[in-house]
């Protein structure tokens, strides 16, 4: 009871220095909350539900799912579609999906993903380690005899098998290759769900359609006037079409006939001349932020690399828009598979005109498909990027990614991995006297043992930038070149044998950091060249903070005041990482809890040790003991107002500590 008087008797104090000090008061103010949700759908027959994995282990992310589609087409909390580079959240990818169309009893029918017309037979399936092709291979297994979501459904009677696979290493870091399986399995008679029924299809096409929307990035609406209002798309048929592009002809970009053999479609943003870029110039190709960094800088793209029957050949390419597609499977066909044809950018007034397009690309036909038989096709789906200059120097890398692909695919994927593998990464806090100094950078030694090995490259990024890109900086010598003579030879010894060390003391505590460190190798035959580990594959984050304290008397607020403007604020809140403000208390013990009143002495909110605001994948496990974060959210889920707050930090071990903090807007 002693203890209550006390701690009210200590809320009456502050609350009148609190009202001598400031007119300022704490209050409520609503916040709009984002929602998340998903949709689930159940299994129908031999149907199980709707499952999918992630590729994340190179610079392209994307979304495998066991229903035809690539990529993530939610408005909200998208994951990765094409998310290029990976972790950026900057997706290029709406949706891929695929047709598949024949001429059944004199009637053309078309299957197509993006109406839900295949059901998955199977979960997505990561395969590593032995038996796998590529570094990360899946397999999944879907089919349009019964397809419960779509209306009007007549089935072709085909089952899919998906594979995809991808690398982390430098050389093939910019792809996934899909290889589609597809066979004949007859339709279902009896209702079971089950093909009984085998029947030929006659004049069968392959169609992939790419519904690009280059690009998204987190903070961006789907409908943004720079995420699908201002897209353009062609094929590699010819390149004629660059003579709409008068800068393109002014450079040396390498591009040959060999290179146009109408097997590859892309799509890239271009100019909305509804809208000036973020930073005021009239042409916004490439999204140009605020700063001028090209925000879209890249193509994607997808190319078929090889097929069976090898007869079974790209026969067209076509475009439409978002208010014209295909409404029946007779208009899909005769739109977009008769006509023989290769388009280039959609055009208008003499310009290229810039849009929400779709841009198919279909092979076939297959005269006759014979129940029982099986098809393969097998493609890239890439993002070719020239962060810098954007245009068709993007362009010239989409293709020298895929002439990369399709040297795999040609090799029957038994290119084994050339580059050193990366290191072992882990940080740890740097104390002196019980203060934390710095960010230690330890890495091993195990990347020596491969015979390409040439050195390391060591990365630090504060941070990310405004459209959530990592900004990697060299950190000490930046590379350590593994030469006869060289001056940067061997890196820093760590505490350990075999370990190598960096001490960062270019630190603020409370702010993020995030440290990689690559392999790369000697100089390797053509078309490898140099070969570097992805920079993403041991990238680690973290926020110093001091030891836990033994004694409260260091407890601190900080900032404080607290700014809204604070640099260390989420400059782009989305709805998969909504939160915006970040407030610390910082040396507390393990055991302490923190509870913060407005000066009536209404308790706000209440937070323990440990606690974080960011709940993303980059975060997890990331929690420090002695910190305890607050979002500026109330218990009422309300946004806490511009005022002066009290805080009570309440720890079994220690005792109690009284403070109080400004927040300022």
């Amino acid at each position: 009871m002693i203890l209550k008087y006390r701690f009210h008797a200590l809320i009456i104090l502050w609350l009148v220095l609190a009202v001598l000090t400031t007119p300022m008061w704490g209050a409520d103010s609503q916040k709009q909350r984002f929602s998340i949700a998903k949709s689930d759908k159940s299994a129908v027959g031999p149907i199980v539900p709707d499952n999918w994995k992630y590729h994340k282990i190179g610079t392209l992310w994307n979304r495998v799912t066991n229903f035809g589609y690539a990529g993530d087409d939610a408005y909200v909390n998208r994951t990765p579609s094409c998310d290029y580079p990976g972790g950026s959240g900057n997706s290029y990818l709406y949706r891929g999906s695929i047709w598949l169309t024949a001429e059944v009893d004199g009637v053309i029918r078309s299957s197509q993903a993006d109406d839900h017309e295949f059901a998955p037979l199977d979960s997505v399936h990561v395969i590593t380690g032995p038996g796998a092709r590529s570094e990360e291979d899946t397999y999944t297994r879907y089919y349009d005899v019964q397809a419960p979501l779509a209306s009007e459904h007549t089935p072709l009677g085909v089952e899919v098998i998906e594979r995809t696979y991808a690398w982390s290493e430098s050389f093939r870091d910019d792809f996934i290759i899909y290889e589609y399986t597809i066979k004949n399995v007859g339709i279902d008679s009896d209702g079971d769900g089950y093909p009984d029924t085998p029947r030929d299809l006659k004049n069968f096409y392959f169609t992939y359609r790419m519904d690009a929307d280059v690009t998204k990035l987190p903070n961006w609406d789907a409908e943004y006037r720079f995420s699908n209002q201002d897209d353009l798309g062609a094929c590699n048929a010819n390149w004629d079409w660059f003579t709409y592009f008068p800068d393109w002809s002014k450079v040396d970009h390498g591009l040959t006939s060999a290179d146009a053999d109408s097997q590859m479609m892309f799509m890239w943003d271009a100019d909305n001349p509804s809208y000036p870029a973020d930073n005021g110039q009239p042409d916004d190709t490439g999204n140009p932020g605020p700063d001028g960094t090209l925000q879209s800088p890249g193509f994607i793209g997808f190319r078929v690399l090889k097929t069976y029957p090898a007869s079974f050949k790209v026969s067209s390419f076509h475009q439409n828009h978002i208010y014209n597609d295909p409404a029946t499977d007779k208009e899909s066909y005769d739109r977009m598979m008769a006509p023989k044809v290769f388009e280039g950018p959609i055009v208008s007034g003499g310009k290229p005109f810039p849009y929400d397009y779709r841009a198919i690309l279909t092979l076939g036909p297959l005269e006759t498909f014979a129940a029982g038989d099986s098809i393969v096709v097998t493609a890239a789906l890439a993002v070719g990027s020239d962060p810098v200059r954007g245009g068709i120097y993007s362009l010239v890398e989409l293709v020298k990614n895929m002439r990369v692909a399709q040297l795999i695919v040609d090799a029957n994927y038994e290119i084994a991995s050339l580059s050193p593998p990366p290191p072992d990464l882990k940080l740890e806090l740097y104390v002196e006297n019980g203060v934390t100094k710095g960010v230690k950078v330890i890495w091993d030694n195990s990347p020596l043992a491969n015979e390409n090995f040439q050195g390391f490259k060591v990365w630090k990024s504060v941070g990310k930038t405004a459209i959530g890109n990592f900004d990697f900086k060299p950190l000490g010598l930046g590379t350590y070149i593994d030469t006869t003579g060289s001056a940067s030879w061997p890196p820093p010894p760590g505490d350990e044998p075999g370990k190598f060390q960096i001490i960062d003391r270019d630190i603020v505590l409370g702010f993020d950091y995030y440290y990689a460190v690559q392999s790369f190798s000697k100089p390797l035959p053509e078309p490898f060249g140099v070969l570097e580990t992805n920079i993403l594959a041991n990238v680690k984050y973290i926020c110093p903070a001091n030891p836990v304290a033994s004694a409260l008397d260091r407890v601190k607020v900080v900032p404080n005041p607290y700014v809204g403007s604070a640099i260390w604020n989420n400059r782009i809140p989305s709805d998969s990482d909504p939160w915006q403000h970040r407030l610390q208390f910082i040396n507390l013990p393990p055991d302490a809890t923190v509870k913060i009143f407005t000066l009536d002495g209404d308790l706000v909110d209440e937070i323990t040790s440990g606690e974080i605001v960011r709940k993303t994948e980059d975060f997890l496990g990331s929690s420090n003991p002695s910190v305890a974060e607050w979002d500026l959210i109330t218990r009422n889920n309300q946004e806490a107002a511009p005022g002066i707050y009290m805080f009570v930090v309440d720890s079994p071990s220690l005792g109690t500590k009284v403070g109080k903090f400004v927040i300022v807007r």
